[in-house]
């Protein structure tokens, strides 16, 4: 049976009683309530912490929430009515048109005409409504294929291609602050080889390894390889995932025997991007990974 406590005729539950409730663990719900401020308990005159009905309520929809891919910093300080059509929307994502090409279309069409405020509204819609990983899959990957498609096509220009991808820059940098490590998370460091110079599929790398629990420091492009080992020392990483897309420098496996050389056999290196399979024999020689898309790099951040 729950215990309960009564104060001025409202039900407050204790720790407990909570996790029964809730399914939740103790641990869990105080990590909530502590860091990303999910609930505001009373206290009892002993000083323990009382749950009302409401705080109850509200820990089961940010677990039903979780439990369908949101990260709790996402949705933690939502108000009760955006968190309840939050949970709707998802609950309706399967049902109609399909919503990922929906969203793609919305913001490719603000892009055409330069409306940075709709591009940019879409945007935080879309990432209020999807999950991390099903934004970084469905919304964001096929945005950045599209764009380079139109752009090859010249139906768009380059001021098209640098708003689109200032946007989408800036809102994958502001979704790492949602994904904090655990204190014993495993570190991965991402870079690109000096000469490569595209950073999307790096930074969608990045920020899947930040779902899934790892630290993700994120070095950017165009690093030489004693840069990138100097890191790894640093950091005690013992993984660097390497993104190559196709910069047109001949000398890039030059770059990648110095990364070689200078990592040496304790790291796990990954290798993925576009241009990665051109250099396959190299990274079979090195005892590297080759990466063939984000759905690849996912079955390896599982592990």
């Amino acid at each position: 049976m729950v215990q309960e406590e009564t104060i001025s005729g409202a039900p407050r539950y204790r720790i407990g009683a909570v996790t029964r409730l809730t399914g939740l663990s103790a641990d869990v719900v105080r990590v909530w309530e502590r860091r990303y401020g999910a609930v505001r308990p009373s206290r009892s005159e002993g000083g323990s912490r009382l749950y009302s009905e409401a705080d109850v309520a509200r820990l089961r929809r940010l677990r039903q929430a979780t439990e369908r891919g949101y990260s709790i910093g996402q949705v933690a300080r939502l108000a009760e009515d955006d968190l309840e059509r939050l949970l709707g929307e998802a609950r309706n994502v399967a049902q109609g048109p399909d919503p990922y090409r929906i969203s793609c279309e919305r913001f490719l069409q603000a892009i055409a005409r330069m409306d940075v405020v709709a591009a940019d509204q879409e945007l935080s819609r879309a990432a209020t409504l999807f999950p991390a990983r099903q934004l970084i899959r469905n919304i964001v990957a096929p945005i950045l294929e599209e764009v380079g498609e139109r752009w090859s096509h010249k139906e768009i220009g380059i001021a098209h291609e640098h708003l689109a991808s200032g946007l989408l820059r800036n809102l994958l940098s502001s979704m790492f602050r949602l994904y904090p490590p655990s204190d014993n998370a495993e570190t991965v460091v991402l870079a690109t080889p000096s000469g490569e110079r595209h950073e999307f599929g790096l930074l969608l790398s990045a920020l899947l390894a930040a779902t899934h629990g790892w630290r993700a420091v994120y070095l950017g492009v165009d690093l030489p390889a004693s840069e990138i080992a100097y890191s790894l020392r640093l950091t005690g990483s013992r993984f660097l995932a390497l993104s190559l897309v196709g910069s047109g420098d001949e000398g890039i496996e030059n770059e990648l025997e110095a990364i070689a050389g200078a990592v040496g056999a304790g790291v796990r290196v990954w290798v993925g991007g576009a241009d990665a399979i051109n250099h396959r024999e190299f990274i079979e020689r090195a005892n590297w990974v080759l990466i063939r898309d984000l759905e690849d790099l996912e079955d390896r951040l599982k592990r």
